[in-house]
């Protein structure tokens, strides 16, 4: 049940549709009323929006969460490569990391989140495709389980019995410090490896405006709060 709700209101979640929702509704309410103190709930939600807009507060979020991980230590006789489902740039790691230990194999965790399940949103088919289509050997390669979130993800990861000094976890960087908490909760000892920062740029500032996006600084934003979400929930809940 859990699940289900959280899926289906999970859009209400996103800090971007829920100030733009009350936005809307303030603005009706007000053009009603014509009240002062919903015109003041007005100006702090329209304050808000164009922080968040217009400036790197997502950014400087994902930089908190990613900042830890960013120098990789280089490690010897890796066996196992787990990779959390969810993004291309994932495999991608795996496999490039797949070919620097020739000896290990990748364990790809995870299944399908969506309420209503197609070919083309199972994230398993997708992945399998792609490892397919990158010409990767598939002897070397396990699809593991058919868990929905970070939290049940890792419970499949405790059922392999993998020993951490020769086991690499592969999630994007923002996710890491989230995924890390979780593991240790369930006992689970594996060595970080994140991909895909969003945080680190080598564009000059003066440049800057020219990367300028309204949309990314409401995404970046977006993603830093489901993560901070998403952890606080795991910590009141354990």
């Amino acid at each position: 049940m859990y699940y289900y709700l959280s899926k289906i209101l999970g859009p209400l979640l996103n800090p971007s549709n829920f100030l733009f929702l009350i936005l809307i509704f303030l603005f009706i309410f007000f053009l009603k009323s014509k009240n002062r103190f919903l015109l003041n709930l007005l100006i702090i939600n329209i304050s808000l929006i164009i922080i968040i807009a217009f400036f790197p507060t997502g950014l400087l979020g994902l930089k908190y969460l990613e900042k830890e991980f960013i120098v990789k230590k280089e490690h010897k006789n890796i066996k196992n490569i787990v990779v959390l489902s969810g993004e291309d740039k994932r495999i991608i790691a795996s496999i490039r990391l797949a070919y620097k230990y020739p000896n290990s194999n990748i364990y790809y965790v995870g299944g399908n989140a969506y309420l209503v399940k197609n070919e083309f949103n199972d994230d398993p088919t997708l992945a399998k495709k792609l490892y397919e289509d990158l010409n990767f050997d598939m002897d070397r390669l396990y699809f593991i389980g058919k868990s929905r979130n970070t939290i049940e993800n890792f419970k499949e990861i405790k059922e392999l019995n993998l020993k951490h000094k020769e086991t690499l976890l592969v999630t994007s960087a923002y996710h890491m410090k989230r995924s890390m908490m979780i593991a240790k909760k369930q006992g689970i000892k594996v060595l970080p490896y994140g991909v895909n920062f969003i945080s680190i740029s080598k564009t000059p500032l003066i440049n800057s405006y020219q990367v300028f996006d309204v949309a990314n600084n409401l995404y970046n934003f977006n993603t830093f709060f489901r993560e901070i979400l998403g952890m606080l929930a795991f910590r009141i809940a354990n």
